[in-house]
């Protein structure tokens, strides 16, 4: 579907992402070019018409060479092209195997525009566009990015590790982000910002532009460094996770989101490959360890084997790219909050401490369906009452009054399985359940209570009198009660032994 000139005028494609100009008269004077067309035909020597992928290299370096006589590439790096690059450049331009001389001159006026972006970026004349100078080009086209987020934008990109990127290592990424872009506008229309549904259709089309340069990039073995290949198409729910980590509290992500999104799945996608050593396209729980431990989220076996059984779409317990997507974004956020817990992870957090991690990890308990759900803060009466479930009790304390970071986690988990089974009885979108909905839910955390008693309950746990029950609320009431169950299970077993009762409550 072309732009029209509306569209064109809102287009992200400005500054170094800009379009080369498309003046027929332009095109006719590429093709007379005789530099062009000398280095085409000695790279087709029996007169077929075509340039194949495994010559595209030496005809690229050709035409360097005839530029530098001429003078047209002062302070542009000369080496010949990567294989890798190649491949973008024949699949962008041709077929993905070959090139005809027209489409072969088209590809080198390209080249010639990018040299002139790349020569105005490379603002000390060093030959590469170091990072200082990246993050201004982002900032000129529009893309007002973290300065951490373009490091890793042009670590991706240093495949020789020179901290600068090399005219080659350009144009790779050049390549690369034309199809974000192209697909962003195309999606959004003009618009400033995307919802899921909109960045599902995103994703989508960026697969589907890019299948040919997934399948080329197969036939080079190169397909491992590449974010779409051999992956099924995105689910709703991961989309709605990827806006909750990026967006920053809002449903909606802007076009500098949009960009950490990619820059972050383009990260977990090699991460993701690179221990998916049988290229099947999924990983197994151990692999899924490994890769979680490359992106730098050190998670106990037992708990990484809990995160893969929750995540698994299939029988197979395997955890396909989508899935991996899904765990990486929520528990980035959690293991963002390690520091609280020192170096070995065995400090402890106290209820208020809790409180305020519980309150910046978003993605424990906040679900995207349609609107941003608000959840209100926890209380600190029911952070007491975590704290006394998953913690553990030091010397002269009646109720554990911290957690570790393994004691951290495994509340987190427990978390995350209770916010499931509340929201699957709440009214559509509401973020809370009704009295008639709170003893179905209690029923699947294994508390099965007669109708007064859920009538008792619920006028002793809404706090605020709304007639519903809130997250925090039903929470601290099925803490209550499964430690009240847990208590009567064991007065009944040993009678004689004093009963729990009479102490202090955690949240006194």
């Amino acid at each position: 579907m072309a732009l029209n000139d509306g569209m064109l005028r809102l287009s992200r494609k400005r500054g170094m992402f800009a379009d080369s100009d498309q003046d027929p008269n332009v095109k006719v004077l590429r093709m007379s070019s005789p530099e062009y067309m000398s280095a085409f035909q000695a790279c087709d020597p029996n007169g077929t018409g075509f340039i194949d992928l495994q010559h595209l290299s030496d005809a690229l370096q050709a035409v360097q060479v005839a530029a530098e006589v001429g003078g047209f590439c002062q302070n542009v790096s000369m080496r010949q092209f990567h294989s890798s690059t190649c491949c973008f450049l024949c699949t962008r331009f041709g077929d993905g195997a070959r090139l005809s001389a027209v489409q072969f001159c088209e590809l080198l006026y390209y080249l010639h525009n990018l040299r002139l972006i790349f020569a105005q970026l490379d603002a000390d004349r060093s030959g590469g566009i170091e990072c200082g100078e990246l993050h201004r080009a982002f900032q000129l086209s529009g893309a007002d990015m973290d300065a951490g987020v373009v490091a890793q934008i042009l670590s991706s990109y240093d495949a020789d590790q020179s901290k600068a990127l090399e005219f080659d290592e350009f144009v790779q990424f050049r390549l690369e982000w034309d199809y974000y872009i192209s697909a962003w506008d195309l999606c959004t229309r003009g618009a400033p910002t995307i919802e899921p549904g909109q960045l599902l259709a995103v994703l989508a089309e960026i697969k589907r532009a890019t299948e040919p340069l997934g399948s080329a990039l197969v036939a080079l073995g190169l397909s491992l460094r590449y974010i779409f290949h051999a992956h099924h198409p995105f689910q709703a729910e991961t989309c709605e996770r990827l806006i909750v980590r990026f967006g920053q509290g809002s449903y909606y992500l802007s076009f500098e989101q949009f960009c950490n999104v990619m820059v972050s799945l383009k990260e977990m996608k090699a991460a993701f490959c690179g221990f998916d050593v049988e290229h099947s396209g999924s990983l197994n729980i151990e692999e899924l360890a490994a890769a979680m431990t490359r992106l730098g989220i050190d998670l106990p076996s037992p708990l990484v084997a809990q995160i893969g059984q929750r995540y698994a779409a299939s029988n197979t317990g395997e955890i396909e790219f989508d899935e991996f997507v899904q765990i990486m974004v929520e528990w980035n956020e959690v293991w963002r909050e390690r520091w609280r817990f020192g170096a070995a992870g065995g400090a402890r957090i106290g209820p208020a401490q809790l409180r305020e991690v519980l309150g910046s990890v978003r993605v424990i308990y906040r679900v995207v369906s349609s609107m941003m759900q608000v959840v209100r803060p926890f209380n600190v009466h029911t952070c007491r009452w975590l704290v006394a479930k998953f913690g553990t009790c030091l010397a002269g304390e009646a109720f554990a009054q911290g957690l570790t970071w393994a004691e951290f986690l495994s509340l987190v988990m427990y978390l995350k399985d209770a916010h499931s089974k509340f929201y699957a009885f709440t009214r559509p979108h509401s973020g809370f359940l009704s009295a008639d909905e709170l003893g179905a839910a209690m029923a699947t955390c294994g508390i099965h209570l007669s109708p007064d008693a859920i009538d008792n309950i619920r006028r002793s746990y809404d706090v605020d009198g709304s007639g519903t029950f809130e997250f925090d609320e039903f929470l601290q009431l099925v803490l209550e009660c499964q430690l009240y169950d847990q208590v009567f299970d064991v007065r009944a077993a040993y009678p004689a032994v004093p009963s729990p009762l009479g102490a202090h409550c955690p949240a006194s």
